[in-house]
């Protein structure tokens, strides 16, 4: 099987300090010494080439038309970067290694960490809205490998070239990664994959998860995250889509074969993507949640919340269903929720595609954002979804997400982010771009010392002072 350790050759690149366009250093396929110097500047990203331009200014207007921030918001994580609070740097941009033909678009990223690696799977295709979505070239279950935290990315893989399933799949749409006994696992379309070498190779597992073997016919979006149960085994939820159930697909083989339960929920819960964990013996879910009828954007009058469901006993039936306080106004997104061993809350990364948050929360001002927010332990577990608070905006955009037009930011699927208890981080991974445009796969990693985060935001300036505003 193909080994696709993180690329080291005699390339490198010199640039000015930048928290947002350093990682680009290290994708060293595409920046040859010989070839020319990149130096940041107030006004952007200039690439001075003495061959080779128009590769180059590529990697310029790439990095310029998929982070679509404003000045004030550059400005903003270069403050936060520089004070160990937050960096926000590019995992793969659709040049070089990570183009196959005219697919531009990557998205729809989920991160895991097993062992002292890194690993992101995402999707590669020709768009997301507005046409031919896939060619031969395309793919939705693309990998990228980090042994170094995060610094430095293998090249691609397609998951295809280890085998795809002869049989029909229960899933449809996204990727889900778990880890038990030291092997990472990778449910996909495709089939499903194992690996035991810290996702450095593969193997398709054969039959798993397939609509024979499960006995179920439905295929829909799974949630970004496998859980670990200690009766069930392996567990994946998939939403189904638009009503008020919930799919569940449990393993107790490390994957060899999955049995299917469907469970009906409260009315007021038709989960999508729904995020999972289990911690201190409680099964929890935090999931996009849409309206029955489905509404597009311009027509919703109601602010769409993530859905929080708990079980005090581990398992189905759920205590707890409830809509949460969380701002998720237009469209909702996949989520992300995990405990945080340093503050001892469980929080959630949620984007509101509407812009800010709170009594902001629908302020349409032609923006996107991606937040923290967080909920103690007693109100999680007695199922207080109206407690959750609002700790920062961790990456505002400058457009939103109204119509679905040519040039609305595609964004972020914040879903299945890694907590990493040793180096005191959590790494968000998220796509950006616009819906005619490309998009590129970019990883947020801030501190999990959230209090620090909060204050250090704080000192920025409040919600909606020009310092966080995009114009």
């Amino acid at each position: 099987m193909p080994d696709y350790e993180p690329v080291r050759s005699n390339r490198i690149a010199v640039w000015h300090k930048s928290p947002l366009y350093s990682a680009l250093a290290h994708e060293e396929d595409l920046i040859p010494m010989t070839k020319y110097i990149a130096i940041y500047m107030a006004s952007g990203l200039c690439l001075l080439s003495v061959a080779n331009a128009q590769e180059d200014l590529s990697i310029d207007r790439m990095v310029t038309k998929t982070l679509v921030i404003s000045a004030a918001e550059k400005e903003r994580l270069s403050d936060l970067e520089t004070r160990g609070i937050m960096s926000v740097e590019p995992v793969a941009l659709p040049v070089g290694p990570h183009l196959k033909g005219n697919n531009y678009h990557l998205g729809w990223p989920v991160g895991i960490k097993v062992g002292k690696s890194l690993l992101c799977a995402y999707h590669q295709t020709l768009r997301h809205h507005g046409g031919k979505r896939e060619d031969a070239d395309s793919s939705d279950a693309v990998i990228v490998r980090s042994t170094d935290g995060g610094e430095t990315w293998s090249n691609p893989i397609d998951i295809r070239q280890f085998g795809t399933s002869e049989k029909a799949m229960v899933l449809n749409f996204g990727n889900c990664f778990g880890v038990l006994n030291e092997k990472v696992f990778l449910a996909t379309k495709y089939g499903l994959y194992r690996s035991e070498d810290e996702g450095k190779t593969w193997e398709l597992v054969p039959d798993a998860l397939t609509q024979e073997q499960t006995g179920h016919k439905y295929a829909d979006n799974f949630g970004p995250r496998m859980i670990v149960h200690p009766e069930k085994g392996l567990v994946i939820p998939v939403g189904v889509e638009r009503s008020p159930y919930i799919d569940m697909y449990s393993s107790k083989d490390e994957g060899l074969t999955w049995i299917h339960k469907r469970v009906t929920l409260s009315k007021r819960i038709h989960p999508l993507e729904p995020t999972a964990i289990y911690h201190d013996g409680r099964l929890i879910f935090l999931s996009r949640n849409h309206t029955i009828p489905l509404k597009f954007h311009r027509r919703l009058k109601d602010t769409q919340r993530p859905a929080m469901m708990v079980s005090d006993a581990g398992w189905f039936p759920m205590k707890h269903q409830e809509l949460t306080n969380i701002s998720s106004y237009r469209w909702p997104d996949t989520t992300d929720v995990d405990f945080n061993p340093v503050t001892k809350r469980f929080e959630a990364v949620v984007t509101n595609r509407s812009g800010g948050a709170g009594k902001d929360e629908k302020n349409e001002q032609n923006e996107q954002t991606v937040n923290l927010w967080s909920i103690s332990k007693d109100d999680m577990y007695a199922g207080r979804a109206d407690q959750w608070r609002f700790e920062g905006t961790l990456l505002r955009l400058k457009s939103g997400m109204l119509n679905i037009s040519a040039d609305d930011v595609d964004a972020a699927h914040p879903g299945g982010a890694v907590i990493d208890e040793d180096e005191g981080v959590q790494h968000i991974f998220i796509y950006c771009g616009r819906y005619s445009t490309p998009a590129g796969i970019y990883r947020i990693t801030r501190t999990l010392d959230t209090d620090k985060l909060r204050e250090a935001m704080s000192q920025q300036g409040a919600e909606g002072d020009a310092v966080n505003r995009a114009p």
